[in-house]
């Protein structure tokens, strides 16, 4: 299966609804050919982003046949009126039901905030083709502030509603990560298809289905390239208070004392959302003396910002930072204070000779239907976009007799090919599908951010993995 059998030119020639935020607000608007998806988002509680409306199909060409499993009840075909009908919950004749959490407003809305557009790109074509099997999806957003509580009351009233069939991408980890820990997913038998939140409990639930390399495996793989590249001395600045960065730092700390002669020299954690970090710089600078090979940032975007303003001392061979990093709007803040970091992701981004691939061409096209001015380059959102596409082709190979169950087998027994990332592979046992995660530097010239460079490192494996 491709990324690319989201048909090209599909989305050029038909009309596609709406996306209107007001106070947080998502709704997709059937029958409109513009999207408005810059409105400001709600800070005084919980906001419910949509019933987001009729989204969108992919009908385009395939790199081989598509296999569905309708043998158990013979005589169903890919038409609206043949197609089964309710063959589960959340699922009608015309319509798949989905939910999802987003992060539209907190700390995490600087690097998730554009995720849904990757949903909602993916959904708007596939409607706009006609659906899956007669069946367009109902996309419904909340937005939970990346506030694990809140995610988790949203994810299980979605479940108590008995609508929604399955729960794509939910780029908000934290919620998630809370439903997964508290047992709901599990219980509920729901899919939760082509998350990008990477938070180790992700990759542990059988319902979950993760596109993402892992927190964990990008700081091993982060270590050992600086190792290999001849760094003994690391340190590592991270967020002590959401999982990321506590999972994140625990990972690098472990893998660190694996390398022969080499030792984490500097270990500071922090709050987010500070106004100043002036003694947490004095303490690492202090541990670093000078000496730190590698630094490591795993920080969100207002924090690292904040961070950098205060003098830190950087890597004497590389300054490195994880995926929450590798957007436009954090390198342009920072501007020549970040010229040269390296940034990771588990995805190939929309960069130099990459961009000319043909699914990475499509992911952009698809995306600027919907927002002309959107990150691209941004991991979580092309990763929100590829777990998208995966969910739907899966709900594709299923095919008109579609069950919660049959979806779950074929995640689990088949591959997805794609441009985008290393082919995508779980089984029952296996649910690190990407292990691998590749650096690009942030470029500044004459003061101002210029671009990515690919630093021609491939993807690298996780070491552990």
């Amino acid at each position: 299966m491709r990324a690319e059998g989201l048909s090209r030119g599909v989305a050029r020639t038909l009309k596609f609804g709406a996306v209107v935020m007001a106070v947080g607000f998502i709704a997709v608007v059937p029958g409109r050919s513009a999207i408005l998806d810059s409105g400001p988002a709600a800070t005084t509680g919980p906001v419910d982003q949509g019933p987001a409306g009729p989204a969108v199909t992919d009908t385009g060409p395939r790199t081989g046949p598509v296999r569905t499993a309708t043998d158990d009840k013979p005589g169903l075909q890919c038409t609206r009126s043949l197609n089964g009908g309710a063959t589960d919950q959340g699922v009608t004749e015309s319509t798949i039901y989905l939910a999802s959490t987003v992060v539209s407003s907190g700390a995490g809305k600087s690097f998730l905030g554009d995720s849904p557009l990757g949903m909602q790109a993916v959904v708007r074509k596939v409607n706009a083709a006609g659906g899956i099997c007669g069946r367009l999806l109902d996309l419904t957003l909340r937005d939970d502030g990346w506030n694990a509580p809140r995610g988790l009351d949203f994810l299980k009233n979605f479940i108590d509603e008995q609508k929604y069939f399955a729960f794509p991408v939910v780029p908000s980890s934290e919620g998630l990560t809370a439903a997964i820990e508290a047992g709901v997913i599990s219980k509920a038998g729901i899919p939760v298809v082509g998350t990008d939140g990477m938070l180790r409990q992700q990759y542990e639930d059988p319902w979950v289905w993760p596109v993402a390399t892992a927190t964990e495996s990008t700081m091993r793989i982060m270590a050992k390239h600086g190792y290999d590249k001849g760094s003994r001395c690391f340190g590592i600045v991270y967020d002590k208070f959401y999982r990321f960065g506590k999972e994140g730092a625990e990972a690098f700390r472990k893998y660190v004392a694996t390398l022969k002669g080499a030792r984490v020299c500097a270990d500071v954690g922090i709050l987010p959302a500070q106004a100043s970090y002036s003694s947490e710089i004095q303490n690492f600078n202090a541990q670093c003396d000078g000496q730190c090979d590698l630094v490591a940032w795993l920080l969100e975007p207002g924090t690292a910002l904040t961070w950098v303003a205060g003098r830190p001392q950087f890597g004497t061979k590389v300054t490195t930072a994880a995926q929450t990093l590798f957007n436009e709007q954090f390198a342009a803040n920072c501007g020549k204070d970040c010229n040269g970091v390296m940034v990771w992701t588990g995805y190939n981004p929309p960069i130099g000779n990459l961009a000319g691939l043909p699914d990475i061409q499509t992911y952009v096209n698809d995306i600027k239907i919907v927002s002309p001015t959107a990150d691209t380059t941004n991991q979580f959102l092309e990763g929100s976009y590829l777990g998208m596409t995966v969910f739907v082709e899966a709900l594709r190979r299923v095919g008109p007799n579609l069950t919660r169950e049959r979806l779950r087998d074929v995640l689990n027994s088949e591959s997805f090919k794609t441009d985008i990332a290393t082919t995508l592979r779980w089984t029952a046992a296996k649910r690190h599908a990407n292990t691998s995660a590749q650096a690009f530097s942030i470029v500044v010239a004459q003061g101002s951010f210029a671009g990515f460079k690919n630093e021609q490192t491939g993807f690298i494996r996780d070491p552990s993995l």
